[in-house]
């Protein structure tokens, strides 16, 4: 081969592993790099060169991990050392612990040690004595790759409180003015927040909509899977026509794409394509993913992020965990997460101290002293905890909002 040749290989591989470190390790590099270029040539050559891309990575993963064990973000403790956790966290006067019921892997043959067992997470906002609000478990849900993953967290929403914050810039509307954009955990909320994660797709992907406080900043779709954010504390997922009756009781809600699951069934396209979930051309790009579910009672809420999964493993993974209704939150290495709380002994504010999983970059302040571009979530610890089912004493229709359908 020809000298040039040979450096000209030599320097695209050195840019190709640039272009992959960027991306993987940069946040925000990948986004920007992605809108930059459809900027440019518009989106369907950057949707074939992220087809492309992410393909290949699959492939190759799935040679590498053929005979690897399954992926795994932590070390599942015994069940004594778990049970022992759960009662700690009780405290010795405390109402007993309950934690979400322990389902059954989708796929025994890619299982990891501990799929299906919830392990209680520390809380740092939890006073002597108080119960348990979050715990974690695992789900491979595609048998064709040991390396698909799924951490979720079940949360306890008779003991927590769901809220929604809009970014400063996402989602866009020319109508918000910038002091309805705070991009912050609000300062009465931050000694009883537990955890912050990831809002839903920037607007220009699917236009799906959102409002918080009476503020609309875009329409609600009739196509897309809404979480709703009721006054009285419950939270519901549905497809907006199930939900726009109960507007007026609502606090807030985003909307995202098509449910993934709703009311206990995947969604029918997720067998034919994953195009409307953020995919590229093939409609199956394994990726970084993220939803949020509620399961039928109304009582638990859902979490998942999941690595190198399809909108159709998403989906049954969350509905293995136990979640009824789902939506598919935002996508891709940057985006997804969930941060969990801490406070200096100082009596300093909140500061992020740890993720749900590991590769995931965050800075401290962020959500809470530097505002985020983007909307996100948080929950915070509700004094005195409602009764499981009911946030506060409300009219029946909003008691039915809670789970009674």
């Amino acid at each position: 081969m020809p000298e040039r040749a040979l450096r000209c290989a030599a320097i695209c591989a050195i840019a190709v592993e640039a272009l992959w470190y960027g991306i993987h390790e940069v946040r925000g590099f990948g986004p920007a790099l992605a809108d930059g270029v459809r900027a440019v040539v518009g989106p369907a050559p950057v949707a074939w060169a992220e087809d492309v891309a992410y393909g290949v990575a699959d492939r190759l993963n799935r040679a590498i991990y053929r005979h690897a064990a399954p992926k795994t973000f932590w070390e599942p403790p015994p069940a004594a050392v778990a049970a022992e956790a759960a009662k700690s966290a009780e405290g010795p006067e405390a109402e007993p612990v309950t934690s979400p019921a322990s389902f059954q892997p989708p796929f025994p043959e890619v299982a990891a040690t501990g799929d299906g067992v919830w392990t209680p997470i520390a809380d740092s906002a939890a006073r002597p004595g108080e119960a348990q609000v979050l715990w974690k478990s695992v789900v491979h849900p595609d048998p064709k790759r040991v390396f698909a993953a799924i951490a979720v967290v079940a949360i306890d929403l008779g003991r927590v409180d769901l809220r929604l914050v809009a970014g400063t810039k996402e989602p866009f509307s020319p109508d918000i003015p910038a002091e309805r954009r705070p991009g912050l955990v609000p300062g009465g909320d931050a000694a009883e927040l537990v955890a912050a994660f990831n809002g839903g797709f920037k607007a220009m992907h699917g236009h799906y909509g959102m409002m918080l406080d009476g503020d609309t900043f875009l329409p609600p779709r009739d196509r897309a899977c809404t979480i709703a954010l009721y006054r009285s504390g419950a939270v519901r997922i549905r497809t907006w026509p199930e939900l726009r009756d109960g507007e007026a009781r609502m606090a807030a809600y985003r909307q995202t794409p098509p449910c993934l699951v709703e009311q206990g069934e995947l969604h029918h396209a997720l067998y034919d394509s994953n195009r409307d979930w953020g995919a590229t051309v093939s409609g199956e790009t394994v990726i970084r993913r993220s939803a949020l579910g509620v399961d039928a009672t109304g009582k638990l809420l859902f979490y998942g992020l999941g690595e190198a999964v399809t909108a159709r493993s998403l989906a049954r993974g969350m509905k293995a965990a136990g979640a009824h209704d789902v939506a598919e939150l935002d996508v891709n290495h940057a985006y997804p997460r969930f941060l969990l709380y801490a406070r200096g002994a100082d009596g300093a504010g909140p500061r992020a101290s740890s993720a749900l999983i590991p590769d995931v970059q965050f800075k401290p302040e962020e959500y809470v002293a530097e505002p985020a571009q983007r909307d996100f979530f948080y929950l915070r610890r509700r004094r005195p905890p409602a009764p499981l089912g009911i946030a506060d004493p409300a009219p029946e229709s909003d008691v039915l909002d809670r789970g009674g359908r």
